[in-house]
């Protein structure tokens, strides 16, 4: 090679090193930018094409104590993870609150979590799901449950607690049954063997599956050959509200009793005292009950005492209207916040029972005053609160026609055959989610 050779050599190479560059860095914008490109990257997984009978199911039992992320950990979860997805899903639902007894179920697909689901209550559930960049999301949505009117026939022979276990329904079903009765019945001396319980209900099913009851619409008690009957209808004041086909409200001045269905062992008027040891008047009703029963007031009012005396033990008492009061002695604890001068509903939980003071077990004693005076408070017949107005007297009548009409059809027949059904997680099956995304 010459030299001049050399030299022209020398002069075209910063020229032939900027055009391959600049062919390369057009092949890489190409590449980058044309529209048509194709390309075998790996992408971020997507879920959505998966169903959640292909994932794998991990359900996790909440204990006492757990915070979400734990429950996660314990679950299968990074805790990283656990920890994004309780961030993420935040806006929708804390997974702080959740509570002991309930289960986190947990699908995994290819080691990573695809979906949660986490049951609120009996109606509401939140769904959380993995998106395709990696975070979550979640949301909350009705339980996908098929209502049905049905008709319930239970026959007691000894209580209503035993009837509603021996008919095969679930127990959750007896304490609405119960207080639509209670200004009514008392369930305690009342009831016959042989009385039949009626009742047109809504029964939620899961998967086909009784899960849950919606609203009792009216139920009729057939008590010693007298027949009782109470509807579920618009209140004048509005909402909602029970009431006898004639148009009175089943809600009375004072209940029955502050402890629904319990027995009574000690009754008004003259008895030999269990600790002194002599004979004196008893001025009210002792309910047995075990330690803890909610105590509930019987009448709203204001509360004119709370406090320990000697023989009351832990006692309220409550300052009634029409110069009524109630007394609750022996508690073995008041409810939070209840002080004197504060005012308490119908039914509210003013405490719980014990055995403070002259006691020899765990009762209750209630006492009623009317003008200075103690009253049987299981005589009392106290007086019917908000009828129905008289204009909407006869469109109700004819409603209570139409509602009742199935018992008619029922009485004489046999009682419905007993469904053994077990209560409780609520049952969330896969194919009742649907992927929201």
């Amino acid at each position: 090679m010459t030299s001049r050779q050399g030299f022209l050599l020398r002069r075209r190479a910063p020229k032939v090193l900027l055009l391959f560059l600049t062919i390369c860095l057009g092949a890489a914008l190409a590449w980058r930018f044309l529209p048509e490109r194709k390309t075998a990257a790996a992408a971020p997984p997507v879920f959505r094409d998966l169903t959640l009978s292909e994932a794998l199911e991990v359900q996790v039992d909440i204990a006492a104590g757990d915070c979400c992320a734990v429950a996660l950990e314990r679950g299968g979860m990074d805790a990283r993870e656990a920890a994004r997805l309780v961030a993420d899903v935040r806006p929708a639902y804390d997974l702080a609150r959740i509570r002991s007894g309930q289960v986190l179920t947990l699908f995994f697909a290819n080691g990573l979590l695809r979906n949660l689901i986490y049951p609120i209550d009996r109606d509401s559930f939140l769904e959380a799901w993995r998106e395709a960049g990696g975070g979550f999301r979640g949301r909350v949505a009705a339980v996908p449950y098929e209502t049905r009117r049905e008709t319930v026939r239970i026959r007691i022979e000894n209580s209503l607690y035993e009837a509603t276990l021996a008919s095969g329904e679930m127990m959750e079903l007896f304490e609405p049954l119960s207080r639509m009765f209670e200004y009514d019945v008392d369930f305690n001396r009342d009831i016959q063997p042989g009385d039949i319980l009626s009742a047109v209900l809504e029964k939620k099913y899961l998967d086909g599956k009784l899960a849950a009851y919606g609203d009792i619409l009216a139920a009729e008690l057939l008590n010693n050959g007298k027949g009782i009957r109470v509807v579920r209808y618009a209140a004048p004041g509005g909402g909602t509200g029970y009431f006898h086909p004639d148009g009175r409200s089943t809600r009375r001045m004072f209940l029955r009793s502050p402890l629904p269905f319990v027995r009574v062992t000690s009754r008004f008027g003259m008895r030999r005292h269990p600790v002194l040891g002599y004979s004196a008047r008893h001025n009210g009703t002792d309910f047995g009950a075990p330690y803890g029963t909610p105590v509930r007031a019987t009448a709203s009012g204001v509360i004119s005492g709370r406090g320990r005396d000697g023989g009351r033990g832990n006692y309220v008492s409550i300052r009634h209207a029409n110069g009524f009061a109630s007394h609750y002695y022996h508690l073995s604890r008041f409810a939070s916040g209840l002080r004197a001068g504060l005012r308490v509903d119908q039914g509210q939980i003013i405490g719980t029972v014990g055995s403070t003071g002259l006691s020899t077990g765990p009762h209750l004693h209630y006492g009623l005053v009317h003008n200075g005076r103690f009253v049987n408070s299981l005589r009392l017949q106290s007086p019917s609160l908000a009828p129905l107005p008289e204009e909407k007297i006869v469109e109700f009548q004819k409603y209570c026609s139409q509602i009742f009409a199935p018992f008619s059809r029922t009485q004489a027949g046999p009682a419905l055959p007993r469904i053994a059904v077990k209560a409780g997680p609520l049952p969330l099956p896969a194919r009742s989610l649907r992927d929201p995304r």
